[in-house]
């Protein structure tokens, strides 16, 4: 089992994030290969599950439906953790394997059917990659589910509190609070989760506990760089989001089209999510690199091109 270092030590949030930073520019490339396509299979599937569910809402089963998903459907969070599982053991191979500083070694090909490998496309669906999986995907649907329980209990209270009809004033103070918990809150988990994949995927075993400790007096640090590092993404998405959006929505006021509203999000998501991923996976590999040891059997050697 991988040992706690006995001496402790602070990470300095302003260096580890460009310390983060500075490795993802330094090996843009190789990140880009390791990541894009399982990124954008993610991106492909959750557009197919959005056009077979909603392309006539009316026949949608009510059980398929949540709020508290980003795209309305519980399914996408089952969608999404496979590939988000591969992107963040690529990038953790990567760290772990690169044999010397600027080295590029990326795995290519499809593993168990190399005769059918594709020069820059990785894809593997192993029993760590599975089982990290499954880890990210039962989080996302638990906070999911937690996220839409307490819409109905916030709904129910203004209703219980308040005279029909709601005014936007009643409204528009507990929304925005309850946004600012729900934002804090998930963030933090998110950033516990992804730390708990990404030690799952460097030691090769689930081992909340020996984590929680090795990042003693750490924690609140840990939190505070995935925060800098899920903001960064979030502003360069929502601000180029913007843009396009001045672009395309019609200069009437008109409504998008559906194509155009397609375009938008979808067209949005691979990049940034691949970005949001890979940023965060360095970040977790960066953190863990200080405080675990790799495991042989978890992490294997890549291969040079």
């Amino acid at each position: 089992m991988p040992a706690v270092s006995p001496k402790r030590r602070l990470l300095r949030v302003g260096k580890t994030v460009a310390t983060v930073l500075g490795y993802c520019r330094a090996n843009a490339w190789p990140l880009f290969v390791a990541a894009w396509f399982p990124c954008f299979l993610m991106t492909l599937c959750l557009a197919a599950l959005v056009l077979i569910l909603f392309a006539d809402p009316e026949q949608v089963p009510a059980w398929l439906l949540s709020q508290g998903f980003a795209h309305g459907t519980w399914l996408s969070a089952i969608v999404a953790a496979p590939f988000s599982a591969m992107v963040f053991a690529f990038v953790l191979d990567r760290m772990a394997n690169a044999p010397e500083r600027g080295h590029i070694v990326v795995r290519r090909g499809i593993d168990r059917v190399k005769r059918f490998a594709i020069p820059g496309v990785r894809f593997e669906l192993g029993q760590r990659i599975l089982l990290a999986a499954l880890l990210l995907a039962a989080v996302q649907l638990l906070c999911g589910f937690a996220v839409a329980g307490e819409h109905r209990l916030f709904v129910a209270g203004l209703l219980a509190t308040h005279d029909l009809p709601l005014s936007p004033e009643d409204v528009a103070s507990w929304a925005m609070a309850r946004g600012i918990f729900n934002m804090l809150v998930g963030g933090f988990i998110l950033a516990w989760e992804y730390l708990l994949v990404g030690d799952f995927l460097w030691t090769g075993s689930f081992d909340p506990v020996g984590c929680w400790r090795a990042l003693d007096g750490n924690r609140l640090r840990l939190v505070a760089i995935m925060f800098i590092v899920f903001a960064i993404v979030a502003i360069l998405k929502y601000g180029l989001g913007l843009a396009v959006g001045l672009i395309l929505i019609p200069a009437d006021g008109a409504s998008p089209s559906l194509l155009n509203r397609m375009l938008m999000h979808f067209g949005l998501a691979w990049p940034f999510d691949g970005l949001h991923l890979v940023l965060s996976a360095a970040a977790v590999g960066t953190i863990l690199g200080a405080f675990r040891t790799p495991a042989i059997a978890s992490v294997r050697p890549a291969a040079a091109p």
